[in-house]
This record gives structure tokens, C-alpha cells and sequence, in this order.
């Protein structure tokens, strides 16, 4: 790195340092007014993002997916990021697809417009007509936007590192966080990754009617460069227009939602981000485009997902919990007994509502927030398909709202287990476990009588784990002290009334003094004492 590089890093690293201390964030920088800001962190966060630019906007808009590392109230706030940025020029975007496609821009298109039809921060897309007169889309990356954007997240990490209070009531673990963020964000920097996810997602769907995808132009796309098929459609955010082109909305919402199951339960492959603007209704099928954000579930994941929703129909809480354990990463001490609480007044508050009125989405949103609030944080595809499902919920509120998405997967879940309610087994496999489970059980009675022996002779040991044992230790020493340190204040204030009442019957004056020495000592002990509880605030 070259000395001007070296300056630019760190004048832009003082930058971000003055932004996160005006807005008050990990006491950066003394900021006034700290204790009154608290309650405004999340707008402050999204004003941060805002003020630092696109490469910001990006990160925040990346944040607001992650359910699993933030609290609701950032989500909310960071989802009204607008993935806006003003267009770079076309003698840019010349020079880019050019330099990428190793041709002049005329032997590739007929025409290319100059005007982009979308400008965000990363990329921007400009219609164009191929030479054989195929209509494409051209995707071009703004100039040096990778270096950018990984320079500031590398930046924002340092900054994290060296001042552990920034974003710590924020984020679950920043550090780790970011890093996830900045992996993630490589690969959505390369264009080449999201071809593939088209052609996968393609093959995985052929045999479903009413889906399609955009076919990208063979030997056109590189990693800052992607061309692919225009289609010309409907947004399915615009529900009048497509009644009046003779569509039914509610036929529209079904297929949308089965469509998005057979993706996640029997591809495990699945949209990201299927928001309005990437599904367009064209010769009577959904379109998906833009596979920048795409989720994946192994079948482990899938078996899981579909056990978590059976347990909730049947609110099996311990089940339920049990899924959450299994599933989430461990980030810190885990209160069983808490999370079992939480996860019965989430699972009872949805118990009451009828599966057409069950919001699904804000079922596992509340699952997610009790999990992180323990200390767990669940795998990123979890919180990719919670994205979806937001989404999706939204999408159809607006489309069809009689159609209920747990309604159809009960349905679909129950019809794809149908006729799997026993899992595939071999002959070998079954005998060699009824073989294990014979030879287990014969075990069982003498084990039963050790243990019964053990405990009538007084051998037996109980082994009790306490969750938290240093802390609640701590908490147990702090309650001891203050009650000896009570009880020295009591007989502080009993031998001053002994000491009083003799000298009041001998008429010493030295011994009343002494006394009331002692009323005095007491009474400070007794107020401090009275301070350090109200501080605890543990009253």
C-alpha cells in the first residue's frame, strides 16, 4: 500500500470514528448528551449509515437481514436504507464491458441505452439489444466499488476490535459479525456467482410450470459484467394491472407459496430476496430475477425446520427449545429454564390464531429475538428463509390477503410426508438396531439394581450443575456481605444504646459521648449500605 493510499485509508478511518462519535456510539469520541441519545440508537445507526455513503448504505442494508445478530428495533430502522446511489457515466460503463468482454460495446449490441433503468450501490443496469436481436439486461459494478466497500467494512472492523463498547449493545458478536458480512458480501461482488445460481436454480425447477428464470447470455457475464434476458412483464406488486390483463390474484399467491416451498423443502435452494420488484408475471409465469441473495438448507436443515414447524402446531415446547439448541451457535451462558419461558410465551400467543390469520414469519421473527436474547445465535440460512418469509407475507398482503402461508404448508408438508411417515431403512440396517436395542435392554434391570444398591448403601452421589455458577456466586457473596454488614450496623446501634443508658445511671459524660460516636457510625454505615442496594438496583 503506497503512502497516498495510507492517507486516504486513515482520513477515511477518522471519518468514520467522527460519524460513529457524533452519533454517540461506543464512546468513540465524548459525546454529550449520551444517556438522552440511548433511546435513539437505532436512528442514529441508520444516520450513520446514511452520511458515510453507498458503501455504508450496502453494509446497513446487509445488517437489516440479520435477525439473528440484531434486535428488532435495527432491524426496522436499518430496513428504511434506500439502496439508492446517483448513475455513473456511460463512457465508464463502456469502459468496463468492453475491458471485461474483450470487444467493442457495437459488436457486442445493436443499441445499448445510455440512461440506466436502475442505479443502486452497487451496480447499475442498462437495457440493451444483442446483435442476433435478443433484448438483454446489462448489469454493470460500479467503479472500484469492491475495493471501496471492503476497505470501509476492514475499517468499521478495526474500529470494533480496538474499541470493544462500539456496537456492542448493537450487535450480538461485532467482530465475528462483520467478518460473516464481509465473506458474504465477496461473494455477492462477483457476478459470476449469481449466474450460477440461476443456471442451478433453473435446473432444480424445470419440472414447475408456472416458474422461470431470466437465461443469462452464454460467455457474457464476468465478474463485474452480466447480461442476461430481458423479460418483459408485469411487477407482481401491480395487482390491477394484472386483473385487467385477465390474472387471478389468488391463483397468482398460491403458486408463489408453493413454489417457494418445493424450493426450500425439496431443492433446500431458495430465493433471498423475493421482494416485488424480483417477480414479474410474463406468459402466465412468476419470474424470479436478481439472484444475488440466495438461501441454502441441507436435508438435516430441512428435517429440522420442518420438525420445528410440527412442533409448533402441536406446542411441543420442550421440543421446540431442544430444535433451537440443537440448531443455534452457542455465543455465551445459556439459561435452559429462561429460553424454555420465553419460547411458552411465544408459542402460547400465537396458540389462540387460526391458521388462515397465522403469520408465520412473525412466529419465527419472535423465535429468533428469544434465541439471540439467550445467547444463541441460529445459522445464517435460517435467517435468509425468515427474510423470505417476511417478504413473501408481504408480497401477498398486497395480492391476495385471504391466503394464509401456514395454511398451505401444513397442507404441503403433510402431503410430502404423506407416504414418509417411516424413514427409509435397509433390512441390514433395521437388524443390526433391533440387534443394539436387544443387547441394550438385556443390560437395563442389572443397571437399575446397581443403581438401587448404591443408594441404600449410601453410595449413591447426586450431581447438581448450576447454569452461571460464578455469576450467581458473585451475586451470592455481594447478598452475604450486606447481611453481616447489617448486622455490625445493628450492634453498632445496640452498644451505643447500652453504652448511653450506663453513662445517662453513672453521669460519666465521656461514655454518652462515646454513644453517640457510635449512633453517628452507625448511621453513615447504615445509609451507605441503604446506597449500594438502591444502585444494584436489586431492592
Amino acid at each position: 500500500m503506497g503512502e497516498a493510499e495510507d492517507r486516504k485509508r486513515n482520513k477515511r478511518f477518522r471519518e468514520i470514528v467522527r460519524v460513529l462519535g457524533a452519533y454517540g456510539f461506543g464512546h468513540v469520541i465524548n459525546t454529550k448528551f449520551r444517556a438522552e441519545r440511548v433511546k435513539k440508537d437505532p436512528e442514529n445507526l441508520r444516520l450513520v449509515f446514511e452520511e458515510l455513503g453507498p458503501t455504508f448504505i450496502k453494509i446497513g442494508q446487509i445488517l437489516s437481514t440479520r435477525p439473528d445478530i440484531l434486535p428488532p428495533e435495527y432491524i426496522t430502522e436499518l430496513s428504511k436504507l434506500q439502496d439508492s446511489a446517483p448513475s455513473f457515466s456511460f463512457d465508464t460503463v463502456q469502459e468496463i464491458i468492453e475491458a471485461d468482454l474483450n470487444k467493442d460495446i457495437d459488436q457486442l449490441f445493436i443499441s445499448i441505452d445510455k440512461d440506466p433503468v436502475a442505479c443502486a450501490s452497487v451496480a447499475q443496469v442498462h437495457n440493451a439489444v444483442l446483435v442476433d436481436g435478443t433484448p438483454v439486461i446489462v448489469k454493470v459494478q460500479r467503479p472500484d466499488i469492491e475495493n471501496k466497500l471492503l476497505e470501509d467494512m476492514d475499517i468499521l472492523i478495526g474500529i470494533v476490535k480496538k474499541a470493544p463498547d462500539t456496537l456492542k449493545d448493537v450487535l450480538l458478536d461485532p467482530v465475528e459479525a462483520l467478518e460473516e458480512i464481509k465473506e458474504t458480501t465477496k461473494i455477492e461482488l462477483d457476478f459470476r456467482n449469481e449466474v450460477s445460481f440461476m443456471i442451478r436454480f433453473m435446473h432444480d425447477n424445470k419440472d414447475i410450470a408456472c416458474i422461470s428464470v431470466p437465461k443469462p447470455i452464454d460467455g457474457m457475464s464476468t465478474k463485474r459484467v452480466s447480461v442476461q434476458e430481458r423479460i418483459e412483464g408485469i411487477k407482481i406488486s401491480s395487482k390491477e394491472a394484472l386483473i385487467k390483463e385477465g390474472y387471478e390474484p389468488n391463483e397468482i399467491g398460491r403458486k408463489l407459496i408453493l413454489s417457494f416451498l418445493y424450493q426450500v423443502f425439496n431443492n433446500g435452494f431458495f430465493h433471498g430476496d423475493p421482494h416485488p420488484g424480483n417477480l414479474i408475471i410474463s406468459g402466465r409465469k412468476i419470474y424470479y430475477i436478481d439472484f444475488g441473495i440466495m438461501g441454502v438448507l441441507d436435508s438435516s436443515s430441512r428435517r429440522a425446520f420442518n420438525d420445528l414447524l410440527r412442533s409448533l402446531v402441536s406446542e411441543d415446547i420442550t421440543q421446540i427449545v431442544n430444535l433451537i439448541l440443537i440448531l443455534g451457535i452457542q455465543k455465551g451462558p445459556v439459561d435452559r429454564n429462561r429460553l424454555h419461558d420465553d419460547i411458552e410465551k411465544i408459542v402460547h400467543n400465537y396458540a389462540h390464531s387460526s391458521l388462515r390469520n397465522f403469520q408465520v414469519s412473525y412466529l419465527f421473527k419472535d423465535l429468533f429475538e428469544a434465541a439471540r436474547k439467550n445467547n444463541l445465535k441460529l445459522p445464517r440460512e435460517f435467517t435468509i428463509l425468515l427474510k423470505s418469509l417476511l417478504i413473501l407475507e408481504g408480497v401477498l398482503s398486497d395480492l391476495s390477503p385471504d391466503i394464509s402461508i401456514m395454511e398451505i404448508a401444513s397442507a404441503y408438508i403433510k402431503d410430502m410426508t404423506s407416504e414418509k411417515l417411516v424413514p427409509d431403512i435397509s433390512l441390514d440396517l433395521l437388524m443390526i438396531k433391533g440387534m443394539n436395542f436387544m443387547v441394550d435392554s438385556v443390560g437395563i434391570p442389572s443397571q437399575v439394581s446397581t443403581i438401587l444398591d448404591n443408594y441404600i448403601s449410601g453410595r449413591g452421589k447426586v450431581r447438581v450443575d448450576i447454569t452461571n455458577l460464578d455469576e450467581k456466586w458473585v451475586d451470592f457473596n455481594k447478598m452475604v456481605n450486606r447481611m453481616v454488614f447489617a448486622l455490625i450496623t445493628a450492634a453498632i446501634i445496640i452498644a451505643s444504646a447500652l453504652i448511653i443508658r450506663v453513662g445517662a445511671d453513672s453521669a460519666v459524660r465521656g461514655v454518652s459521648i462515646v454513644g453517640i460516636l457510635g449512633f453517628f457510625l452507625a448511621g453513615l454505615l447504615g445509609l451507605w449500605l441503604l446506597i449500594s442496594i438502591l444502585k444494584s438496583g436489586n431492592i
